[in-house]
């Protein structure tokens, strides 16, 4: 008999009181998605649609004990990591994992909310980088963030042959050209670049749209959807997010994730959508 139920996907990110990134993106993501979101809380910010990056840790053991109650619980089928707040969390997830390697990670560092000053964040990419890329299936990152995690490269395919090389087995790295209206994405393996995408007159810069983009890359996993197809199709939906997206604040807009939802939008083309494009 089929299970009724929906996957559940267990996510580790910071709260965004905006509403545009954070632990919201992924619920709303994940739900659109069609899977449950059993979200754990790493850190308090104080971020809005303007960026204020100030973000608290959550302190460890409480991260630890929201994370292995669900666990116990509830059939886990994919979890996402966003900012992980502390080193020391990174370091829990690290030992968390050891013990469920059969559930695909998804990882998504948000290093916007990275504080270098702050003693217990001051080495986060490191940790990251040692404890949390090896075990993942698919690290979605922006060239920007990248290149904290591979300092030494000056080329596209050698930053990301650098990030393959610690571990992770697949990488999607995206990159914005503002000035060309366009966006582009690669999706790359342990023998380099799988498939090329282009985002052709990109919708505006949205706060959150890659917290979008890696939650609805781990719910589709975790309807066991194939990484490849799990790429494309989040892309899809990130794309039509941001579309639609809203000016809530007076900063950036907010991904508006319920797209589907809302009957006074026209949803895109088929053939407009990034992850149906052929190069």
């Amino acid at each position: 008999m089929q299970n009724p139920n929906p996957p559940v996907v267990l996510c580790f990110s910071a709260l965004d009181p905006s509403g545009g990134g954070g632990l919201q993106a992924d619920i709303e993501s994940v739900a659109s998605m069609g899977c449950h979101c059993a979200p754990v809380a790493t850190a308090l910010c104080a971020t809005a649609t303007a960026e204020n990056n100030e973000a608290l840790p959550v302190e460890t053991t409480l991260v630890i004990e929201q994370a292995r109650s669900i666990l116990e619980d509830m059939p886990v089928q994919a979890v996402k990591v966003g900012f992980a707040g502390s080193v020391a969390i990174v370091e829990a997830i690290h030992s968390i994992m050891q013990d469920y390697p059969q559930i695909p990670l998804i990882i998504h560092p948000a290093f916007c909310l990275w504080d270098r000053d702050a003693v217990e964040q001051a080495d986060l990419p490191a940790a990251l980088a040692a404890l949390l890329l090896p075990l993942s299936e698919v690290a979605v990152l922006s060239l920007s963030e990248a290149h904290v995690l591979a300092k030494e490269s000056d080329t596209i395919d050698a930053t990301a042959q650098a990030i393959t090389s610690k571990g992770c087995r697949h990488l999607l790295l995206t990159q914005s050209l503002a000035k060309e209206n366009r966006a582009t994405t690669g999706l790359y393996g342990s023998s380099g670049l799988i498939k090329h995408y282009e985002w052709e007159q990109t919708p505006p810069t949205c706060h959150g749209a890659t917290s979008t983009l890696a939650a609805a890359i781990a719910a589709l996993r975790a309807h066991d959807c194939p990484v490849q197809s799990a790429v494309e199709q989040a892309q899809n939906f990130t794309w039509q997010a941001l579309a639609a997206a809203r000016q809530l604040g007076f900063g950036r807009p907010i991904p508006h994730r319920l797209f589907w939802a809302d009957k006074n939008l026209e949803l895109c083309s088929a053939a407009d959508l990034p992850g149906n494009a052929t190069h």
